[in-house]
């Protein structure tokens, strides 16, 4: 049997029932129920206590800083009081040598001066993230700073205008650190270490 023009068969055109009702567009998915929101990253605010750690930390690399800028601009000074002290020591050395070792001397003391102040700045940024234990290993890095302070003030320390300053200097950022290793044991900021619950969602200032 044969069907009229204009007829197809059944089903053959979309979903439209023989009523000649138009298509009915499908209806939106519902969303999947499974999405989960992206985390929000999570931003701790600092008690005064630790803010006050941070506050002299920061003068402490200042004070560094300071004084490795003094140096380096009486670095002539510098060199030729290192070189005095190596010809003190009688070595024997050729004058061209010995100008080596005190360029060798000073350069070598500004970069331990440089690289503890470097290493310290690193822990810091540590520990404001709430790792107390790196309290620790900036006490055992004050006495390496100790140290490197004895170093650079027998070297750096020339006599001169910039002696007392240079010196000055490098004993204050050496005390400042000090107390920054005290008060980050103080009872305000080692409770903010230990705490369980941290800071969510206000921003640090």
């Amino acid at each position: 049997m044969s069907h009229e023009p204009g007829m197809g068969a059944p089903g053959a055109q979309g979903t439209g029932d023989l009523s000649g009702e138009p298509e009915r567009p499908a209806p939106p998915r519902p969303p999947l129920s499974d999405h989960t929101p992206a985390p929000i990253k999570e931003i701790l605010t600092l008690p005064p206590a630790v803010k006050r750690v941070r506050f002299l930390w920061i003068l402490s690399f200042a004070s560094g800083l300071i004084a490795g800028i003094f140096a380096f601009f009486a670095r002539d000074a510098i060199v030729e009081h290192v070189r005095g002290l190596i010809d003190g020591l009688e070595r024997g050395d050729d004058q061209e040598t010995v100008e080596a070792l005190a360029i060798v001397v000073f350069w070598g003391t500004l970069g331990m001066l440089a690289l503890v102040i470097l290493i310290e700045a690193v822990l810091l940024l540590v520990l404001l993230r709430r790792h107390g234990k790196v309290r620790f290993v900036l006490l055992a890095m004050l006495f390496v700073q100790g140290v490197v302070t004895l170093v650079a003030d027998a070297f750096l320390a020339a006599p001169g205008d910039q002696e007392f300053g240079i010196r000055v200097l490098l004993v204050l950022q050496l005390a400042l650190a000090g107390a920054a290793v005290v008060a980050s044991v103080l009872h305000g900021a080692s409770q903010w270490f230990r705490a369980e619950n941290q800071t969510r969602g206000r921003p640090a200032t």
